[in-house]
């Protein structure tokens, strides 16, 4: 009864959603539609992609959310404050009254677009079939959802199948696996032009990021000039997606505890390393890995050990894979009583993680100077908020 029901409202707004789509076609015919897919970086993308096309184009997106459910909610602006019952029969009202009320007249619709699954409607096929892009980008593969999938050569099929069914490919041509399973013959590289954006210093794993924006925005036909000026004036980060905070006793603080995946921890690992010592990585478990979970949190301590002086793990994955040099603990107040009783002066802290019992970003609220940047912290909502306190008292 319960999947029926999810399927039922799943159509319902899938409904809906298309009926936007051909509002916003029929008001301009110039409107484009952009789906971004990849392992890692796709919120990221989406920030820079609307940076880029500012102000010389009228865009929407869908707010990072980018499920079966969220694609069709951000296409209609609908938001869900939980995930209750009376929340989406609120949805439900709402759906069609947002529809015939919205009035805007957009150039470009963004959509994030991920993957949970290889079946209906956890795949691919469902969210084509809300929207085709007319643009598709393919930024990553990495085995992150590995465990609802047979192989990382399925997760790579399944997310090509976005960038093959749209008019125009915008890939990441250093990735195989993209490069592999991309068959679109209408194909852009993504941009190799670096761009220094104020008041960020970003990693080398934001590369493929900013240079997707560019050559979204080349594609769209705004010259090089137009488009870096408008991302050094427009380009910011989603909360806690390599974040730079001033911390306790003189500290500096990279947070990256949104979400954690193999490539992407890698990279920001890489990023703690150009710092000078002391440097403290926290890392939560990676999830989703399946059969490679093992071997990937294996990687990453490996690699910390060559990046970090403290190791500091949270969750059962890292207590599990992690080797004998790394501060284990299962949850973030246990890791947090201890990075307090042993914090260095003028250390640089990586905090990354992935969601949902992990809560990294809990961590860097404690360990901030300025109290007034916890607005620019990730899951800080009443929802997260209740949802953390609720984990904390049954554990």
């Amino acid at each position: 009864m319960k999947q029926k029901l999810s399927l039922f409202i799943l159509y319902y707004l899938r409904f809906f959603a298309r009926l936007q789509i051909q509002k916003y076609k029929k008001t301009n015919p110039d409107f484009k539609v952009v789906g971004i897919t990849g392992s890692a970086g796709k919120s990221s993308a989406i920030m820079a992609c609307e940076a880029a096309l500012k102000p010389n184009f009228k865009v929407i997106s869908n707010n990072g959310y980018n499920s079966e459910s969220g694609i069709p909610m951000g296409i209609l602006g609908l938001k869900i404050s939980d995930y209750s019952i009376s929340s989406w029969i609120k949805i439900i009202f709402q759906a069609p009254i947002s529809y015939f009320k919205n009035k805007k007249i957009a150039d470009v619709l963004l959509l994030e677009m991920g993957i949970d699954g290889p079946t209906w409607p956890k795949n691919m096929e469902f969210l084509l079939s809300i929207v085709k892009p007319d643009i598709g980008i393919f930024l990553n593969v990495t085995s992150v959802h590995l465990l609802n999938f047979q192989n990382i050569e399925e997760i790579a099929k399944e997310k090509s199948k976005l960038v093959n069914s749209s008019k125009i490919a915008i890939i990441n041509q250093f990735d195989p696996l993209v490069k592999k399973y991309t068959t679109n013959k209408n194909i852009i590289a993504i941009s190799k032009d670096k761009v220094d954006i104020p008041g960020y210093i970003l990693p080398d794993v934001y590369q493929s990021t900013i240079g997707s924006a560019i050559s979204l925005a080349h594609t769209l036909k705004l010259d090089k000039n137009t488009i870096l000026k408008n991302l050094k004036n427009n380009f910011s980060l989603p909360p806690s997606r390599s974040s730079v905070f001033k911390g306790v006793n003189d500290s500096t603080i990279i947070d990256s505890s949104y979400n954690s995946s193999p490539l992407a921890c890698i990279e920001m690992l890489n990023f703690l390393n150009t710092f000078k010592s002391p440097k403290i990585a926290i890392l939560g478990d990676m999830r989703e890995l399946g059969t490679s979970s093992k071997i990937e949190h294996q990687k990453i301590y490996n690699h910390a050990l060559k990046c970090a002086d403290t190791i500091i793990s949270v969750g059962q994955e890292t207590k599990k894979y992690f080797g004998s040099k790394a501060n284990k603990f299962s949850n973030w107040w246990e890791a947090l009583d201890f990075i307090k009783n042993n914090l260095p002066q003028k250390s640089t802290i990586l905090i990354k993680g992935s969601q949902n019992t992990i809560f990294l970003e809990e961590i860097v609220k404690s360990l901030l100077q300025n109290k007034s940047d916890e607005s620019k912290i990730c899951r800080q909502s009443e929802y997260w908020l209740k949802t953390k306190s609720n984990y904390r008292s049954s554990n």
